[in-house]
Parts: C-alpha cells; sequence; structure tokens
C-alpha cells in the first residue's frame, strides 16, 4: 500500500516539473515580430527597435516592425533612439547600452542623425523650424549672469514711484512758469504735465500727496486765477486734474474748499461760453459738491446757483446745458435720499447737515423753473435728434418737478412740446426711442394729471 502511494507522488511530481518546464520554455521563447500587431505574452522578451503599444480594447500589450516608410532605427549604442511615424509623431526608444557615443566615438554624426530625425517630424506637424538660424540666434541674444544682473539694476535705477513723479512734476510746472520766455513753449511743457496729472489723479493717494506737496497752490490756483499768462487749453486741463484729484475723495474736496477754488469755478461758469472751458468747469464743481453738503450751503447760497442756472439760458452746446441740469437734480435728489428715515439712522450729521440746505428755494429765487420751461420748449427739433440728450432733460424735470410743478404745469407750450415729443418717440421702431416714449408719458402723467388726453401734433 506505501509503495504505490509513493508511485502516485513521484508521477505528480513529474507531470508538475513538466507542465512548469514547457510554461518557462514558452515564456522565454523570443518574440518573432512581423509587420501586424501581436501580442506580448507575460514575461516574454522583445528585441529592440519594436512599436510597442498597450491595446486598450484587451489590456495587452502588442508590438510589430516598424513600417518600412519609417525612419531606419539606429543600431548604434544611443542612450535614445528616435523614429519619425508616418502621423508625425515621435516614438522614443530607450537602448540597454546607455552609451552616449558610437563604437567609433562619433558623437558629432549621431547628433546630426537626431537634428535630421527632429526637422523631419517638425515638417511634417508643420512647424518651420531651422535649428542653424535657431542656434545662431540663441548665441547671439545670450547673455551671461551678470550681464542680467548689470541690465536690471539699472533699469531698477530708471523706475520712479508715483509720488516721486508728482513732486518732480510739480517742480517742473513751476520753473516753466519761472524760467521759460517763449509762451508757446511753456504753454506746451505745462499742458504735458497736466495731462499726467490727470492721469495719475485716479488714485486716491496721489490726489493726496498732489495737494501735501504743494500742487492746488502751485498748479491749480495760478492757472486758474492768473490770467496774465493762463491759457485757455491749460485752464481746461487744470480744471480736469480739479475734477479727477476731488471726485470721491472727501480730504481732497476739504482741501479744495477751504482753498475757495468753488468761487473760481462759478466765476468760470458765469462768463466763459466756450464748449470745452464750460464742460471741464462742470466737471470740477460737480467733483466737488457731490457728496459735501458743507461746501453746498456755502457755494450754492451764493453764486453758485445763479451759475448754475446761468448755463442753461446761455449761447452754447445743448449736452452742457444738460450737464448743468443733472448737476442741479442730482443734488436736489441727493438731498431728498439722505433726509430718508434709513439714512438719517445711518448718518445723522450728515442728515442734519443737508437739512439745513435750501436748494430748491435758492433754484426758484434764480428763476430755475422759468429757464427750464423756455429751454425745453424752444428746442423742439434737437431733442428729436438727440434721444439720449432728452433723457437727461427728462430725469431733471422729473426730480426738479416737486417745487416747478405749479408753473410747468400751466405752460402750455411745455405741455405741447411733451407731447409731441412723447407721440413722435412712440411712433419709432428703435427700442430705446421707445422707452424715451414711456418716460415722457409718466413724466406727463405726473405734471397734466387731470388734462385731455390727446395727440397734439
Amino acid at each position: 500500500m506505501k509503495f504505490c502511494t509513493f508511485l502516485i507522488l513521484i508521477g505528480l511530481i513529474q507531470t508538475t516539473w513538466t507542465k512548469e518546464a514547457k510554461e518557462t520554455k514558452k515564456n522565454h521563447t523570443t518574440f518573432v515580430a512581423t509587420h501586424e500587431w501581436q501580442e506580448i505574452e507575460e514575461g516574454q522578451g522583445i528585441p529592440q527597435g519594436l512599436h510597442v503599444r498597450i491595446n486598450l480594447q484587451t489590456g495587452k500589450k502588442e508590438a510589430k516592425l516598424l513600417d518600412e516608410s519609417q525612419e531606419e532605427y539606429d543600431k548604434d549604442n544611443e542612450h535614445i533612439q528616435r523614429a519619425v511615424h508616418k502621423d508625425g509623431a515621435l516614438s522614443i526608444l530607450p537602448d540597454d547600452n546607455g552609451g552616449n557615443e558610437d563604437e567609433d566615438g562619433d558623437s558629432n554624426g549621431k547628433a546630426k542623425k537626431k537634428i535630421k530625425h527632429l526637422d523631419e517630424a517638425f515638417k511634417r506637424i508643420g512647424i518651420d523650424y531651422d535649428p542653424e538660424e535657431g542656434g545662431t540666434k540663441a548665441k547671439r541674444e545670450f547673455r551671461s549672469y551678470e550681464e542680467l544682473k548689470k541690465t536690471f539694476e539699472g533699469m531698477r535705477k530708471a523706475f520712479k514711484s508715483d509720488a516721486e513723479i508728482i513732486i518732480q512734476f510739480i517742480e517742473e510746472f513751476r520753473n516753466a512758469t519761472k524760467e521759460s520766455k517763449d509762451a508757446d513753449a511753456r504753454i506746451k511743457i505745462q499742458t504735458q504735465i497736466l495731462e499726467s496729472f490727470n492721469y495719475l489723479m485716479s488714485q486716491y493717494d496721489n490726489a493726496l500727496l498732489f495737494v501735501e506737496q504743494g500742487g492746488l497752490d502751485h498748479v491749480i490756483l495760478p492757472t486758474l486765477v492768473n490770467v496774465s499768462y493762463t491759457h485757455v487749453g491749460l485752464k481746461v486741463e487744470a480744471m480736469r486734474v480739479l475734477g479727477a484729484m476731488s471726485q470721491n475723495n472727501p480730504k481732497v474736496q476739504i482741501k479744495v474748499y477751504e482753498r475757495n477754488v468753488g468761487s473760481h469755478l462759478t466765476q468760470i461758469l458765469m462768463t466763459s461760453t466756450r464748449t470745452e472751458e464750460l464742460s471741464t468747469a462742470l466737471y470740477a464743481f460737480s467733483s466737488l459738491l457731490r457728496k459735501f453738503p458743507h461746501a453746498q450751503q456755502r457755494i450754492l447760497s451764493t453764486s453758485g446757483t445763479q451759475a448754475l442756472v446761468s448755463v442753461l439760458s446761455k449761447d452754447c452746446d445743448l449736452k452742457i446745458k444738460a450737464k448743468a441740469a443733472t448737476l442741479i437734480s442730482d443734488i436736489v435728489l441727493e438731498k431728498e435720499l439722505v433726509l430718508s428715515k434709513s439714512t438719517v439712522d445711518d448718518d445723522p450729521l450728515a442728515a442734519a447737515q443737508y437739512a439745513e440746505l435750501s436748494f430748491p428755494e435758492w433754484l426758484q429765487a434764480n428763476s430755475y423753473c422759468e429757464t427750464m420751461d423756455a429751454l425745453v420748449t424752444s428746442n423742439l427739433y434737437d431733442f428729436l435728434e438727440a434721444p439720449d440728450i432728452l433723457e437727461y432733460f427728462i430725469h431733471s424735470l422729473a426730480n426738479t418737478k416737486s417745487f416747478c410743478s405749479l408753473l410747468w404745469s400751466q405752460s402750455p407750450q411745455l405741455r405741447h412740446v411733451l407731447l409731441t415729443l412723447r407721440n413722435r418717440y412712440s411712433q419709432s421702431e428703435d427700442e430705446y426711442r421707445l422707452e424715451i416714449s414711456q418716460l415722457l408719458n409718466k413724466l406727463i402723467d405726473q405734471l397734466y394729471p387731470e388734462t385731455v388726453r390727446h395727440d397734439e401734433f
């Protein structure tokens, strides 16, 4: 019995050894490549220079010979071999030897082959590349670390902060006034400086620095006040700088107010007829007054209101009058918003200052309501051609109707113009003009709630 069991064990061991030997022989069989994809068995070795891939459907590795149209595999001992495919792709095949030179030590020959392979690959994918030109350009533009360091140090010395530039420009502006005998040269220099200031003043801190360094006293005020040498273009640029530095900058607004700049602006608004000068003066005046009730109280109670109303009756461009009317209505609306219940609780001090402001009464005293009536009724044809300007006047009429509605509701000429404009715009196919027509209709309903609704032409 024991003898039979021993024979069975020997038979099983022999069968297992035979099977393992066959599998080992199979695994160590050299892979015979063809031009068709063949599966690589696990543990099976493959020769160099084959095109190898992983079949994404089966997850198996496959290999085949390179196509004849592809570049011949370099059989020398290179660390990296490159072959160019038909589709322009580069196959990078590692070499077992990892050598950098061939048997004869001809590294230059192999480098040329590499460049040739790269050139052909770039051409296949549409890249125009000239290695000789690229190498020459690289050598020509090459800079050492020390050279680059010196270059950047020189550039850094040339850089100046905004503060340094502002201080320099103020000094140059003053020197141009003192030293330049040629008026045209002086005006050119100072105009360029003011244009630079206009750009710099858009930043909050730059505007404060400009004031601290005497920019108001040495640049703005002399340009606005000194009529003996001031050019209109310089005055315009100075008011642009003034508007840019004062806009939404309470600290600068206070400094400008303390220098009594507001009175100089009102004088320009009352006396000038030039479109550009009036436009920039309104811009600077608006930047000074907005959200500054103390300045509104002091300036508008004297000649400021008169100056704004006078612009509405001037012989100037209708756009300038629209700006003046918009500023007037915005100040009226600003007071109403601040005195609303929610805002009073947030800022009682501002509410107290606005409560003392009697701007509507000052407007009535300076014939604002009559002036607006005459302005709208005399520009019917201009409004028909300029819906954007008409929109400004509609908002101005709506915001100031609380103290002018009694006069305007009794003006047949004004009603006729408003109805005519509404009817003409309502017949337009333009979406914007239709919106203007709706604004006009709303204004008419507010001014003439009980009048007969009929078309007037």
